[in-house]
C-alpha cells in the first residue's frame, strides 16, 4: 500500500513538473519588453486584435497602464516605446504626462501581442477635440521626450513610423530624455541586474 502511493506520488510529481515545464517556455518565448533581444512575435487572437474602448484605471508608470474594458481588466504595455524607471531622472515626469493624457479618460486600444508578464502590448489612442480618438499617445510621449523608441519591440507597432517621426522631433528639438546625458531604460534595467 505504501509502496503504490509512494509511486503515485511520483507520478503527479512527474507529470506536474512536465506541465510547469511546458507553461514555462510557453512564457519564455513571449518577448520580455524589458531586455534588449529582438522581440518573437506573439500575437494575440485575431478577435482579440480590433480596438477596443476602455477606462483607464491605473497609470504604473510612463510605458504602462491598467485598463476596464467593458469589465475586462487589461494591464497594457505601450508598444514600441520604453520610459524612463520611475527611479530614474525623467520617471516621475514620464508617469506625470502620461497620466495627464490618460489618467481617468477614455481610451481606444489597438492590442497587438502578449508579452511574457502576460500584459497586453498595445497602441494607445485619446480623443483629441471633436476627433475620435485620434491622437497616437505612444508617439505622444516619444516625442515629449517622456520615452524612447523601443526599436527591438517596435516591428509589430502599427504606428511604428509615428513613434520613429517623433523621436526624431524630440532629438531636434532636445527635449526630455535628449536633453542631456540619460541612461536608456532597457541600459538601466540590465545594469540593476
Amino acid at each position: 500500500m505504501k509502496e503504490h502511493l509512494i509511486t503515485a506520488l511520483a507520478i503527479a510529481g512527474i507529470t506536474g513538473f512536465f506541465f510547469w515545464d511546458n507553461h514555462q517556455r510557453e512564457i519564455s518565448k513571449r518577448p520580455a519588453y524589458e531586455g534588449n533581444a529582438a522581440a518573437i512575435a506573439r500575437p494575440i487572437r485575431s478577435e482579440d486584435t480590433q480596438y477596443k474602448i476602455c477606462q483607464t484605471t491605473k497609470v504604473s508608470d510612463g510605458d504602462t497602464i491598467n485598463v476596464d474594458c467593458d469589465g475586462e481588466e487589461l494591464k497594457i504595455r505601450f508598444c514600441g516605446i520604453d520610459a524612463p524607471e520611475k527611479k530614474q531622472p525623467l520617471g516621475m515626469e514620464s508617469k506625470a504626462l502620461l497620466s495627464k493624457f490618460v489618467e481617468g479618460k477614455t481610451v481606444s486600444v489597438r492590442p497587438i501581442e502578449k508579452d511574457r508578464y502576460d500584459r497586453t502590448v498595445a497602441e494607445i489612442f485619446v480623443k483629441v477635440g471633436s476627433d475620435d480618438f485620434a491622437q497616437n499617445v505612444n508617439a505622444e510621449m516619444v516625442k515629449a521626450g517622456m520615452a524612447y523608441h523601443y526599436k527591438q519591440f517596435s516591428k509589430n507597432c502599427p504606428s511604428r513610423s509615428l513613434i520613429v517621426d517623433a523621436e526624431a522631433i524630440a532629438q531636434k528639438n532636445k527635449v526630455g530624455v535628449w536633453s542631456g546625458d540619460h541612461v536608456k531604460p532597457w541600459e538601466y534595467r540590465r545594469a540593476g541586474k
